[in-house]
């Protein structure tokens, strides 16, 4: 608890004084792809002029060289130079593939006058995935401080240079950072999951809070959970699934979304949590952004990317809501949920969908409000997907007593 108090203290205190960073910032959800040319060009194109040098910090992973090589070989094949790109010898664990080097004594180098040496004039900066854990354990000392090649690389995003990074490289960008846990684990009691937890992030993101492997790993519920147990430090939440990238602009007021997935927006703001061991929380928004969208960072809202067109009035299924969940259920994506069964639906203005563990369980809550907004359109590929704002979400806890049917 005191862990937590402080790091709530920690991120808010530093939020209003900040000062404006000059770079970019291109997060990504993991699982991104070496054919992802919208995310690589956006990194890439983000260096400022004069300034080519890409420093790849391969902390996290269980196989630093591996990791660092792959990263290097996708950003050569999108355009950069091989003589622009630095691997940094910055890392926990040694790389079983490399039989001659141990990577596991790189823990040592933040300190490393050669190491700093590799961030001078960098326009680029990219955290490979892994274990976030591993990051700020090599770049924050056990007090809490930046080390000196943490410095570093503040000095260099203060000066233009884009910072990126994939899945654990993703969740160290917050002030907080989410370190462990599901979403079962986080909203029941008992052996239902594995709990959030929450540590304290690099903070090169300042106002929100970012979750990684979103969609795929059905995190809503435990990034509901971090931003309540944040107490508003961090109000929204940003879930980025995988292959797609959250690229906030200088200034941190906005952000573009790119590739094949989405980023959910969770607003806390309003939310408020009733006591007691299971999970109660109402006052939620949520909110989603595909491809060529844009966020306003301070308050959630998703401009629809141009292509898109409103579906009030033109909505494409009229159906009667039914709640449900389970894998024979089909359309369990957020986005069929607050998509296809809510927004784009002229016969839904609530939809209710379950799950469980044992006898206990959570139903999930949307209903559309007066500042609902969603669009649908297909971008220049041919893909569809919508862009949502403004839905209400509440989470309830449930009882669970399921039992067969006999045939007579």
């Amino acid at each position: 608890m005191r862990l937590l108090t402080t790091l709530i203290f920690l991120v808010a205190a530093a939020l209003p004084g900040a000062a404006l960073a000059e770079g970019h910032l291109v997060i990504v959800g993991g699982g991104l792809k070496a054919e992802n040319a919208a995310v690589y060009r956006a990194f890439l194109d983000a260096r400022p002029a004069g300034t080519p040098r890409i420093v790849i910090i391969p902390a996290a992973s269980g196989e630093a060289s591996a990791s660092a090589e792959a990263a290097r070989d996708a950003l050569v094949k999108h355009g950069a130079s091989v003589a622009d790109i630095a691997i940094a010898q910055i890392a926990m664990k040694d790389d079983p593939g490399t039989r001659t080097v141990d990577e596991s004594r790189w823990a040592r180098n933040v300190d490393s006058e050669e190491e700093l040496a590799r961030l001078e004039n960098a326009g680029a900066i990219w955290f490979t995935g892994g274990d976030q854990s591993r990051i700020t354990g090599l770049l924050l000392t056990k007090a809490g401080d930046d080390t000196p090649y943490l410095s570093a690389i503040r000095a260099r995003y203060a000066e233009g240079a884009v910072i990126g990074g994939t899945s654990a490289g993703a969740a160290i960008m917050s002030g907080a950072m989410i370190t462990q846990g599901d979403s079962m684990g986080a909203l029941l009691p008992g052996d239902a999951g594995e709990d959030v937890g929450l540590a304290r992030g690099l903070h090169f993101l300042r106002n929100n809070l970012i979750d990684q492997h979103f969609g795929e790993r059905a995190r809503l519920g435990r990034l509901a959970v971090a931003l309540i147990r944040l107490k508003k430090a961090l109000p929204i939440g940003l879930g980025i699934d995988e292959n797609t990238a959250l690229v906030v602009a200088p200034g941190q007021r906005s952000a573009t979304i790119l590739g094949a997935g989405y980023v959910t927006v969770l607003n806390a703001a309003q939310a408020t949590a009733s006591p007691g061991e299971h999970a109660r929380i109402t006052g939620l928004v949520v909110g989603l952004a595909g491809n060529g969208d844009e966020i306003d960072l301070t308050d959630g809202s998703v401009k629809p990317a141009w292509y898109r067109k409103d579906t009030k009035g033109r909505e494409y299924f009229e159906r009667a809501a039914t709640p449900g969940g389970g894998m024979a259920v089909p359309g369990t994506m957020l986005a069929d949920v607050i998509g296809e069964a809510l927004m784009d639906n002229a016969e839904a203005d609530e939809v209710v969908r379950y799950s469980f563990s044992g006898d206990l369980g959570v139903a999930y809550r949307f209903g559309q409000t007066d500042a609902s907004r969603a669009a649908w359109g297909r971008d220049e590929d041919g893909k569809a997907a919508y862009s949502i704002s403004g839905v209400r979400f509440d989470i309830e806890p449930i009882s669970v007593s399921i039992q067969p049917i006999e045939d007579k």
